[in-house]
């Protein structure tokens, strides 16, 4: 136990322990709720499944990777051909009952939307979310219908955060993009579905970030593929540690990487919304002396900004408070920025 508090993160530690924790609580979870199926969805969802089969789980509760994304189920709410595509992959799963959805989490977006598809489509599915996390985005726009899911790591939908205490609970966290990255699989987003001559449909998808053009993998995707298949390996622990236990070495790297952790997972490709960045590569200091707006540019594309800062700036040290004031000074001015849009 105590090993996974160390300052040196260890491969194994880092993946293995947290996913274990989060799919024995998602199995008795979906347990306590009669559940007829999990289904893993986006593209850590293969991984899950993954770690599910490999935990045991599937002879207690089956579980399917739904191959899917925001964009996909989108596409399948705006376009009549795309809705007729997407209900016939999803009747390969014969689904019935309550549905137990599956992922990272953060806002519970696709889970809105498959319950949207569900109702059009008049079947008699109830969709709950067993999320790693769900963020303050989760309870919707004034006036939706509350949303039953719950999150592992923290859920604000249901556990308010302690006023100054660090959490995931906004889209601004400082180590968001890494969290996400470690759990993908080396394919593309899926774009949307196509309709086949025999029956069904399959799912489509892009070009993937960590791929070369030929296919090939990319330093960046074989690190990641090392850390999942390490994560598989050490899955046999019956450790039963609380989510913070779990948590910690991830937590760790996040929040307090070395510099050597910096550059190495920094490099990683960063798909969002269409555009491929590193996580974290800041030019030299002596780049940003004069270009203030450009610092502040990078900074703000960075999807993990302590390894930002930790290049950037060097040391040893932590700079949590350099971001937590750089982060109360931004929300000061986005406050004045919408008063002055109203008038005020």
């Amino acid at each position: 136990m105590c090993r996974l508090q160390e300052k040196a993160v260890r491969e194994e530690d880092l993946l293995g322990p947290l996913t274990g924790a989060y799919l024995r609580w998602l199995l008795g979870e979906s347990l306590s709720c009669h559940a007829s199926r999990v289904l893993f969805m986006s593209r850590e969802g293969g991984f899950f499944l993954k770690a599910w089969e490999k935990m045991g789980f599937q002879d207690r509760l089956r579980a399917d990777h739904l191959e899917c994304s925001r964009d996909s189920l989108k596409r399948a709410l705006e376009e009549e051909k795309q809705e007729q595509a997407f209900g016939l992959y999803l009747k390969r799963f014969d689904l019935y009952g309550r549905v137990v959805l599956a992922d990272l989490g953060w806002g519970g977006t696709m889970q809105r939307m498959l319950t949207d598809l569900a109702s059009r489509r008049g079947t008699d599915l109830c969709f709950t979310g067993l999320y790693m996390g769900l963020s303050e985005s989760a309870a919707g726009p004034e006036g939706s219908s509350p949303l039953p899911a719950r999150g592992f790591l923290f859920d604000a939908l249901h556990d308010m955060p302690r006023p100054g205490r660090w959490s995931l609970y906004t889209p601004e966290a400082p180590f968001i993009g890494l969290f996400e990255s470690l759990f993908l699989e080396m394919k593309g987003s899926v774009t949307g579905y196509r309709i086949l001559e025999e029956g069904g449909a399959l799912p489509l998808r892009g070009p993937c970030e960590f791929r070369t053009g030929e296919g090939d993998l990319l330093p960046e995707g074989e690190l990641i593929l090392s850390l999942q298949e390490r994560a598989l390996e050490n899955l046999e622990t019956e450790w039963e540690l609380t989510p913070g236990e779990a948590f910690a070495p991830l937590l760790r790297l996040g929040m307090e990487p070395t510099q050597a952790e910096a550059r190495r997972f920094g490099r990683i490709p960063f798909l969002d919304q269409g555009r491929i960045l590193p996580l974290a590569q800041p030019h030299p200091p002596a780049f940003y002396l004069f270009r203030p707006l450009r610092l502040l540019k990078d900074f703000r594309e960075s999807r993990w900004k302590m390894g930002f800062l930790r290049l950037l700036l060097g040391g040893s040290r932590s700079w949590k408070g350099l971001y937590d004031m750089c982060r109360g000074l931004y929300a000061v001015f986005q406050r004045k920025e919408k008063s002055y849009a109203r008038g005020e």
